[in-house]
């Protein structure tokens, strides 16, 4: 399911394996400008860029981003599970079933096998819920990581709400409960915002969370999907020592969904790790514009 496509591509793939399937796209970059599938003669010498979208978005947010990146590479864009056509195989498992970080980076490599990339190292750009996931998958195998982006990440702050809603049952009664009662939820934030009990971050983002059924169901598959995908900041920090290459974090000065603060223990955790560098950008959270992409690789590169 998508909320936000609009522009669709015709040339989606799908790999099922693992009881999951994922959907991904495949674009070629070079520093002379995007490739076309049929200009790349030597497929196996690439090392794929996996890129994670963000929560409700389509991996279509990617193509500024393979437009602007200045190396050579296969920039495969993968939609998350509850994402597009990504999701477990069995629907009657839909609600339940969480996908583990092993499993992920599993189907990432024999996705890179089948599209006849390397599949010994990979690089990785993550965009807010993405950014966890790849902090996931960078814990799980620190070593096949070179060049790590991580954009807005989710992950480094868990609230207890999602704490509630994710891992208990008690959660889960409430989350329906507000799915029936959505229309109720919704004047009183309204009401709230009004009277100033309530801060208008807080009311869009209920607003947004609670527009419809559908969306809804997608907050709680979404959610208990990447339920396995929250390592520890001891876990990441440990990981990103491990790390051969490179590892960016981005977080927007104006971004009120992942604020900066959100990262500055991780910060203070590796900040004897010269490979690793936070930045502040003059951002939201939408950080895959254009205009701000541009500034982000040439942070990235020194261009």
């Amino acid at each position: 399911m998508e909320f936000a496509a609009g522009n669709e591509r015709t040339d989606r793939k799908i790999w099922s394996n693992r009881g999951w399937t994922l959907e991904y796209a495949v674009d070629y970059t070079s520093p002379t400008g995007r490739l076309k599938e049929s200009d790349v003669t030597e497929r196996g010498g690439l090392r794929p860029v996996f890129a994670l979208h963000g929560f409700a978005r389509p991996l279509e947010d990617f193509i500024p981003t393979t437009e602007a990146w200045p190396e050579s590479s296969a920039f495969i864009s993968v939609h998350l599970p509850h994402h597009g056509r990504s999701g477990p195989d069995k629907p009657s498992s839909m609600a339940e079933a969480a996908i583990h970080p092993q499993e992920l980076l599993q189907l990432f490599i024999e996705i890179a096998e089948k599209e006849g990339f390397r599949t010994d190292s990979f690089d990785l750009i993550g965009y807010s819920i993405g950014g966890r996931i790849a902090l996931s998958l960078i814990t799980l195998d620190p070593k096949r990581w070179r060049r790590v982006v991580l954009l807005a990440p989710d992950g480094l702050k868990q609230s207890p709400f999602y704490g509630l809603t994710v891992h208990t049952q008690l959660g889960k009664i409430l989350w329906f409960a507000i799915d029936r009662n959505s229309d109720r939820v919704l004047r009183w934030s309204d009401r709230l915002l009004k009277w100033k009990f309530m801060g208008s971050h807080l009311h869009a983002f209920i607003a947004f969370h609670l527009s419809s059924h559908e969306m809804r169901m997608m907050v709680w598959n979404g959610w208990r999907a990447h339920r396995k995908c929250w390592p520890s900041h001891r876990a990441v920090a440990g990981a990103f020592k491990s790390v051969d290459g490179s590892i960016d974090l981005f977080f927007g000065s104006h971004d009120r969904i992942i604020p900066i603060d959100n990262g500055r223990h991780l910060r203070n955790m590796t900040q004897s790790l010269s490979h690793v560098r936070f930045h502040s950008i003059p951002s939201g959270h939408g950080m895959l514009r254009q205009e701000t992409f541009e500034m982000i690789i040439q942070r990235i590169f020194k261009t």
